[in-house]
């Protein structure tokens, strides 16, 4: 008996235009193995149903060396075939149904790729962007108004207060002026007087 139904996953099958000419239908996926040993073998066998091509999966000793350890392995099949000869793949295990997925072409391919691409654009284009960068200038532009406002408030009361010191020095400067006419006017006086009294003797 080939025991219980390994794992298996990523099936496709594409059916591929090869040059010069013809169509081959290629068939891949990935089998769970026990040992890196042993190795996927697909071949064709099976009920034979209209545009199915169904494949049997066995698992077969290999030059691999051992790891005991599980693993995963490539299995593959190819086979030329004419347009459209096949619509579907079944793979069986143990003459038991394991896996089926649909065969497609170049063009529809192509279109699935068109389309995951679109999709993964539109998806980029809806991610909020990151704005760090952003937000780091306003906060510079934020610290340095204020410096600068305070420079120039300094600046203004620097001005402020020369300003009023001239106003004060150029106000004492009068303000002496007036005292000392004051406080010559009686020497004046006398100095007139004696000379008046210089002349009439005379």
């Amino acid at each position: 008996m080939a025991g219980p139904a390994p794992k298996t996953k990523d099936w496709s099958a594409l059916e591929n235009a090869h040059k010069p000419k013809g169509l081959h239908v290629i068939v891949s996926g990935l089998v769970e193995v026990n040992d890196a040993d042993k190795t996927p073998v697909l071949k064709e066998g099976g009920v034979a149903i209209e545009q199915v091509l169904p494949l049997e999966l066995t698992i077969v000793a290999c030059k691999d060396p051992a790891i005991k350890a599980k693993v995963w392995k490539a299995a593959s099949f190819h086979k030329e075939v004419s347009a459209n000869q096949y619509e579907k793949v079944v793979v069986s295990w143990d003459g038991k149904q394991i896996a089926a997925f649909p065969v497609i072409d170049d063009r529809q391919r192509a279109r699935h790729a068109a389309a995951a691409t679109k999709a993964l654009n539109v998806q980029h284009q809806k991610a909020p962007k990151k704005a760090a960068a952003k937000k780091a200038a306003p906060k510079k532009a934020k610290k340095a108004a204020p410096k600068k406002a305070a420079k120039k408030a300094k600046k203004a009361a620097k001005k402020a207060v020369a300003s009023r010191a001239v106003r004060a020095v150029g106000g004492w400067a009068r303000g002496v002026k007036k005292a000392l006419k004051r406080a010559m006017k009686p020497a004046r006086k006398a100095a007139k007087k004696k000379s008046a009294k210089r002349k009439g003797k005379r």
